[in-house]
């Protein structure tokens, strides 16, 4: 195990913060459970003590974030989008406990619904086509109606968009999908 790894649950939030800020993702190195276990320790104890918080400390704790998912990303790959997915439910989570603060980082929910949207592996059409009929698919097909799925669970979590966001009722079209998706 690598140092960096090291200790990791042991740290509290300020400790992870201070950890994950000094990281140059390039070259990072580690395994993808190291990785796996740092994004959990990270998000557990930020969902844990985010009442806690400084109002000025949210930029830092963001990018300490940011650099652990970019070292994760340099050392493993996107793994199917791991990582995105990672970020979306933390900060998904963030919003739904906390509310939305479009003035603090990791609480806006329009950046979940526009990166969950930005990386579906199809578009609404094809995948309103594909989704019923998605046992006589290949198998790339289903996997990518999988990741839909994947995709919209944080964007569902959310609890629904304000009426004035503008992909609201794109979102609802997607949610639509939801009971035919595998």
């Amino acid at each position: 195990m690598s140092e960096l790894f090291h200790g990791l649950d042991r740290l509290d939030l300020r400790g992870q913060v201070l950890r994950w800020s000094a990281l140059e993702p390039e070259g990072a190195g580690g395994e993808m459970n190291e990785w796996l276990a740092a994004a959990q320790q990270f998000a557990a104890r930020l969902q844990e003590d985010a009442v806690r918080v400084p109002e000025e400390e949210w930029p830092e704790v963001a990018r300490a974030w940011g650099q652990l998912l970019e070292g994760a990303r340099q050392a493993t790959g996107e793994q199917r989008n791991e990582w995105l997915l990672r970020d979306l439910w933390l900060r998904a989570s963030l919003v739904r406990t906390a509310g939305p603060r479009l003035d603090r980082p990791l609480h806006d929910p329009g950046e979940v619904v526009e990166r969950a949207l930005a990386a579906m592996p199809m578009s609404l059409r094809e995948a309103a086509s594909r989704a019923p009929r998605w046992r006589e698919l290949e198998r790339e097909q289903i996997l990518s109606l999988r990741m839909i799925r994947r995709l919209l669970g944080p964007v569902t979590f959310l609890g629904g968009l304000p009426a004035e966001h503008p992909r609201r009722d794109e979102c609802r079209m997607w949610e639509r999908l939801l009971p035919d998706l595998p």
